[in-house]
């Protein structure tokens, strides 16, 4: 296959820029970037056919790398919930690996769509107080399943669904390291299981592999040190003033989501 280099160039820009930024909304808001990763991809891919499922996976792959970091940066400062991550992990591995999959057969302008409702939902739960309650493990295995189906299909780590659930039970901080953690788990296994089960996910990596590599690469270069920074950073941010700032954030990314799906509905 003919290497375009004009093409790995900009995949390798791109990947730097969404790796930096998504590094940053993982270590102040627990998400693992695909908010940042899936609209990227779809960038490279635009006119592809399954070009917003491969986005999607694309998305996934990345979203192990940034959340690796977050993740073991969360782990190291002691803000990881084990018990929570044990009431979650089976469902969520499960919802996200069918979750995946279903991505093949979706309309790309409903998963556009569907991702700025989720920004927006989320954007609104970051704007209130939450009173935190301790009666919430069987919530946590009722909507497990759910939450990593939606993560599947939209390409994100749960965060974005992950983290205002667990605020209802822990501090924020506590919410984002877990969350973190539960991402980098669900969406590893889920990309497991879809390339073991799915020869269509196999057939699109081999027909683009060398700009999903740079794509890739950007991402871990930037994401890294992105990850590590804002984690820090964290911990000197009162919670009112970062649940404003993440607010804010999660709005200008739906409206972003919804330019998209209207392009791609009318294109």
């Amino acid at each position: 296959m003919e290497w375009d280099i004009s093409m790995m160039l900009y995949a390798l820009l791109l990947g730097l820029c969404a790796g930096g930024v998504a590094g940053i909304l993982a270590g102040l808001a627990g998400i693992g970037g695909g908010l940042i990763y899936v609209p990227m991809f779809y960038l490279i891919f635009p006119q592809q056919e399954n070009g917003m499922a491969l986005a999607v996976f694309a998305s996934m792959v990345a979203i192990v790398m940034t959340s690796w970091f977050s993740a073991s940066s969360h782990w190291k400062l002691g803000h990881t919930d084990i018990a929570s991550l044990k009431i979650l992990f089976p469902g969520l591995v499960i919802g996200a690996s069918l979750g995946l999959w279903s991505t093949l057969a979706l309309p790309s302008h409903w998963l556009l769509l569907g991702l700025a409702v989720l920004n927006v939902r989320v954007a609104l739960d970051y704007g209130r107080y939450i009173q935190r309650k301790k009666e919430h493990q069987g919530l946590f295995v009722l909507l497990s399943f759910p939450m990593g189906f939606f993560s599947g299909v939209f390409g994100v780590a749960g965060g974005t669904m992950l983290v205002p659930l667990l605020r209802r039970r822990l501090d924020l901080k506590y919410a984002v390291g877990t969350s973190a953690a539960c991402g980098m788990v669900m969406v590893t296994l889920a990309l497991g299981v879809n390339l073991w089960w799915e020869n269509a996910w196999r057939t699109l990596l081999l027909n683009h592999w060398h700009t999903l590599l740079v794509a890739w690469l950007g991402i871990f270069l930037a994401a890294s040190f992105a990850s590590n920074w804002a984690t820090t950073l964290h911990k000197s941010i009162p919670e009112d003033r970062l649940r404003v700032l993440l607010k804010v954030v999660f709005f200008v990314i739906a409206f972003a989501f919804i330019l998209l799906a209207w392009r791609e509905y009318m294109g």
